[in-house]
């Protein structure tokens, strides 16, 4: 070849070639690179870390307009430089991308200075050999469904005990790495036991199972565990992060409410191995089943046990859609690992998850009728169903049916009236009524002549004028619809003392005579309660809303209430008369509203009230003007107030509007009485004269009181419901609660799977979503935290994150056909894990192996079995159940072990420390307050619940040595096992067994020395210096033998002790 053609190649390689432009550094990275890239692999978790925060998916963040994370977008013409474009398939010279990132400018290189990001030599090396390959995209890994494969071949087939082993050793060999032999049978069965129940085995268990010769010994192990009840305790454990469970409402507050019912039925799930896709069913929707039991209604507590904020002040809306976020950003984080919170308030950065995609997907949740504020005091959030059983149900359905009987005899009674009725019209009885100034019944009323706030019918029922910060405030008395009135300010109101205190069983009206000013659309007419929506609205209330008015009677609105709005305004500037009338049927038919002596025709909005309107001990009465933290009437005035129990008849309404209108009635004869009037007269006629009506309502009255009491006592759980009219959903403009786009409809993003149109578009849709075969996420996810479970660490790392921040899978075809398995399987969660725990792979050793500690240093590879120090309730309840004080009763209501005194206090709390049994229950029933953890638990990384969490953060910190050495639940373990290793006959095989207890495994000589010494130095400390006995023997409850050697219990104890604070007892091996 001549000089002049060696130099035209030369030249084109400089043109066409990158390795000559390449940096020392980049071209070294750029030969050692595999002969072909893949873009999931190797491509994408560059762009996704260095890229996308400027050049991703986000539109709002987006830079020059270019985005890097689809195909269009990275090879379109860039807007700041027409002409160009940032990646051309194949051709680095016309890539400014690749111009860019091996340019040594800071003001022209990418990543920029400002983001304070770099490209590694290999990461600029992968990009430059991607584009040259042709800079082909591919699909996020997550979001391609699982890909069906032939199981890989091995070498050694032996060593493979199920089709898990084929995938784990096909990559150890093309590592040329070998798998590490099988755990001796002590090491096996204690990693079994604590992954399938938590709990170590007991001395017992170890040895029929060393002594067991049969092939299939291990076999019946992981059988025996699988079908303990403790199996589903472990399983919910974990679940109890996801779901965010806790037994109190989180934020400042932080007041406890039970959800232990929920608890126990994720329990019961595991332990009766529900199918995975009905779990989320069930979780997700189990309200929109046809028929649902009970059980799937209380699994919708899921969407419930969320944080919620009982503080006053608080603006309503923005918490609950707080709620519809955190239900969002939930659903997304357990089914879906994907971190779908952070679309809230623009595009996703990273993942292909747009704003509006977040919030179609919280249309779902967003339908629920609840109130943001909840009850100031133990009221259940609504919605909620009542806890019953079943001898409940059936004493609730004997209370309801003797209510109904008595309601059906009263009618009865009202219809054997008719004739006594008809009489006393021909014999002009009604026009008797002329003599009574105004109805009969009236218990109490306020004419504010005398300047004052008194009850003329009861002169000692005296009231003030108040607000909740100024009490005995002087009322502005002006001139009323006759005599005096008071004058409101908006701000205070009325307190009429103790008048107007009903129950939801009792009949009852109220009057009062009224001016509003026309600027008024809002403002408390005449309200009972306290707090107003500080307590949920609980009691009642006739109020001006938006130019309506608005009836309630609540437990605890807006879901426990009865709840009407007038179709049209009332008149303003000019004296009105108001009246509510209620017949005690806790129907909203029974609820009406008469202006100026007309029924107002209305619409209800909520007909549920099935709990009592009252509030337990001191109640409030009748209040008129304005309502704590409310809007009151200001500049309206009233006058003429009036209350009666029982409710008033439409002609006896009229007597107090129009005493005109009601005289011209009475003048009439009974021929010239309407249909309507006379109807009215009835009505009258049956609570005025009639003696057996008037009885029958009497015995009515009492038993929806039976009823209602009843109803009253039985607890409630947080349920899912949906309104029957949809709340509309918005993009909301920077996730603030009322700042509303545009509307959105229900639905799922397209770059997960699009949602089939068949599907209803509601929960129970996004549920049969998220199961259906070709969602890529469901599956992987769920199998993804069982591996996670058993070894520490899933196939993907970031089981939070299944999105383009996240990890890639270090054994992909594995995590696939996992997945597949497991749906193949009818989603069998037994059955995965037993696959998963009868593989050679979990059997492994765990011992360290210095050929790995630079190669794998986390064991990915799996060449090797895990090592993982136990979780914080496993760490408590495993010391409690060597020393046998473990109660082993499942299920029920959080318990109060020990705990420092005086935490609680920081919201206003008492701790009150259980006694008994109830101090040594399993760890997952200790009381999960949000905001003042249980601090043995959160010192070893339980996190608070506030929000769902996959993956706990794992620490290693002085306090936890502290702890274990320091808390009364070890130091009264330490004890007890202290008294324990006095039954032995030597000391050597009593502390050899108390070890067996701890680590499921005998001590090797060494270790039995080293405790010897310490129990005989800690003998000798105690009898020189006895005082030091009483922090040993005096912890807890348990109280040992006088009987016994103190001595020898206290050096027992202390040696137990370092047992427990040692690696054999914290680690899983």
């Amino acid at each position: 070849m001549n000089v002049r053609l060696l130099s035209f190649f030369c030249f084109l390689s400089l043109v066409y070639s990158c390795s000559p432009h390449l940096p020392e550094e980049v071209q070294a990275a750029y030969e050692e690179l595999p002969e072909s890239l893949d873009f999931n692999i190797h491509v994408k978790p560059i762009l996704s870390d260095k890229c996308f925060a400027c050049h991703g998916p986000d539109l709002a963040a987006q830079k020059a307009g270019l985005s890097l994370h689809t195909p269009e977008m990275a090879f379109a013409d860039l807007k700041d430089s027409p002409g160009k474009v940032a990646i051309k398939a194949g051709s680095l010279r016309n890539s400014e991308l690749f111009h860019r990132i091996i340019s040594e400018d800071p003001e022209y290189s990418m990543p920029s200075k400002e983001s304070n990001l770099a490209l590694t030599p290999r990461e600029k090396a992968i990009l430059i050999k991607w584009i040259e390959d042709g800079a082909e995209y591919k699909k996020h890994w997550a979001f391609i469904p699982p890909q069906k494969s032939e199981f890989p071949k091995v070498k050694d087939i032996s060593w493979a005990k199920n089709p898990i082993d084929h995938y784990v050793l096909n990559k150890l060999e093309q590592e040329s790495v070998t798998p590490s032999p099988e755990a001796d049978r002590e090491t096996i069965l204690r990693r079994l036991s604590l992954d399938l129940t938590g709990l170590n085995p007991s001395l017992v268990e170890i040895d029929a199972f060393l002594a067991d010769k049969s092939e299939d010994a291990y076999e019946k192990q992981v059988d025996r565990l699988l079908n303990s009840v403790h199996y589903g305790e472990k399983m919910a454990m974990h679940w109890m992060d996801i779901a965010r469970f806790a037994d109190t409402h989180g934020y400042t507050v932080d007041r406890y409410r039970d959800a232990s019912p929920y608890r126990d039925w994720v329990i019961q799930a595991f332990n009766q191995n529900l199918r995975y896709d009905q779990f989320i069913t069930d979780q997700l929707a189990g309200d929109l089943l046809p028929n649902p039991t009970k059980d799937q209604l209380i699994a919708t507590a899921f969407n419930r046990i969320h944080p919620q904020n009982m503080e006053g002040g608080i603006v309503e809306e923005e918490f609950r859609v707080e709620y519809v976020v955190d239900r969002t950003s939930t659903m997304g984080q357990a089914f879906m690992a994907l971190t779908l919170g952070c679309a809230r308030c623009h595009d996703h950065k990273f993942d292909p998850i747009s704003q509006k995609n977040f919030f179609e997907m919280s249309s779902f949740f967003n339908q629920v009728d609840e109130a943001g504020q909840i009850s100031w005091d133990d009221a259940m959030p609504a919605p909620t169903m009542l806890l019953t059983g079943e001898e409940k149900d059936k004493m609730l359905a004997y209370l309801l049916s003797q209510r109904n009987q008595e309601e059906e005899e009263l009618k009865k009674v009202a219809e054997q009236e008719e004739v006594a009725f008809q009489n006393w019209l021909a014999t002009n009885g009604y026009k008797k009524e002329s003599v009574r100034e105004f109805p009969a019944s009236r218990v109490a009323f306020y004419s504010f002549d005398q300047k004052a706030i008194l009850n003329q019918l009861n002169p000692s029922q005296k009231g003030t004028m108040l607000t909740s910060e100024v009490k005995n405030q002087t009322p502005m008395y002006v001139d009323g619809l006759r005599g005096k009135g008071v004058k409101l300010n908006g701000d205070s109101w009325l307190d009429l003392g103790g008048s107007g205190v009903f129950s939801k069983s009792e009949p009852f009206s109220i009057s009062s005579w009224v001016s509003v000013p026309k600027s008024l659309t809002d403002g408390a007419i005449f309200h009972k309660g306290s707090g107003a929506v500080l307590y949920n609205w609980r009691g009642y209330h006739l109020s001006l809303k938006n130019n309506r008015l608005e009836l309630l009677m609540a437990h605890s609105a807006p879901y426990n209430a009865i709840t009407k709005i007038t179709d049209k305004d009332i008149p303003r500037d000019q004296w009105i008369n108001l009246v509510m009338t209620y017949d005690g049927s806790s129907k909203a038919k029974g609820l009406k509203v008469f202006l100026n002596g007309q029924e107002m025709a209305t619409q209800t909005t909520h007909d549920n009230l099935y709990k009592d309107i009252l509030f337990k001990g001191e109640q409030p009465g009748l209040q008129v003007g304005a309502v704590w933290r409310g809007k009151g009437l200001k500049d309206a005035i009233v006058d003429e107030v009036s209350v009666y129990d029982k409710e008033l008849s439409p002609i006896e309404v009229l007597q107090i509007a129009k005493p005109a209108e009601f005289n011209a009635t009475l003048a009439k004869s009974k021929n010239q009485l309407s249909a309507q009037e006379k109807q009215s007269f009835k009505k009258l006629y049956l609570n005025n004269y009639s003696v057996a009506y008037r009885e029958k309502l009497k015995a009515v009255v009492v038993q929806r009181k039976v009823y209602s009491d009843s109803v009253e006592r039985i607890p409630e759980m947080m349920i899912m419901q949906d309104m029957p009219n949809k709340r509309p959903t918005y993009i909301l403009t920077r996730g603030e609660y009322n700042q509303h786009g545009e509307e959105v409809f229900p639905n799922t993003p397209e770059s997960v799977l699009p949602m089939p149109e068949d599907l209803p578009k509601n929960r129970l849709g996004l549920a049969q979503w998220l199961i259906d075969p070709q969602n890529p996420l469901t599956a992987r996810v769920a199998v993804n935290r069982f591996w996670q479970n058993f070894f520490g660490i899933g196939l993907v790392a970031t089981s939070e994150d299944f999105g383009n921040q996240g990890k890639l899978p270090s054994h992909p075809e594995l995590l696939d056909w996992l997945a597949l398995e497991f749906q193949n399987s009818g989603w069998d969660v037994k059955a995965m894990q037993r696959l998963v725990v009868t593989s050679a792979t979990y059997r492994q050793a765990s011992k360290r192996r210095p050929e790995l500690e630079e190669k794998d240093p986390d064991n990915h590879l799996l060449a090797k079995g895990p090592s993982v120090r136990l979780l914080a309730e496993l760490i408590r309840d495993n010391a409690l159940f060597a020393a046998g004080l473990l109660t082993p009763a499942i299920g029920g209501k959080s318990v109060f072990p020990y705990q420092p005194a005086g935490l609680w206090r920081v919201n206003g709390g008492n701790y009150v420390q259980g006694t008994g049994a109830n101090l040594y229950r399993r760890s997952m029933y200790t009381i999960w307050k949000r905001s003042v953890h249980h601090p043995a638990l959160a010192i070893f990384d339980a996190p608070d619940h506030s929000f769902s969490v996959s993956k706990r953060q794992e620490t290693n910190t002085p306090l936890q040595a502290l702890v274990l050495m320091n808390d009364p639940t070890f130091v009264e373990a330490s004890k007890v096992l202290g008294e324990k290793m006095l039954a032995y006959p030597e000391i050597s095989m009593a502390i050899e067994d108390t070890f067996r207890r701890l680590s499921g495994r005998k001590p090797n000589s060494k270790e039995l020395e080293i405790l010897l010494e310490l129990r005989e130095n800690e003998y000798r400390k105690f009898k020189s210096d006895p005082p030091k006995l009483k922090g040993w023997l005096a912890a807890g409850e348990y109280q040992i033998s006088p009987d016994l050697d103190i001595y020898q219990v206290a050096a027992n104890a202390v040696t137990a002790s370092a047992i427990l604070n040692s690696d054999a007892f914290l680690t899983k091996r």
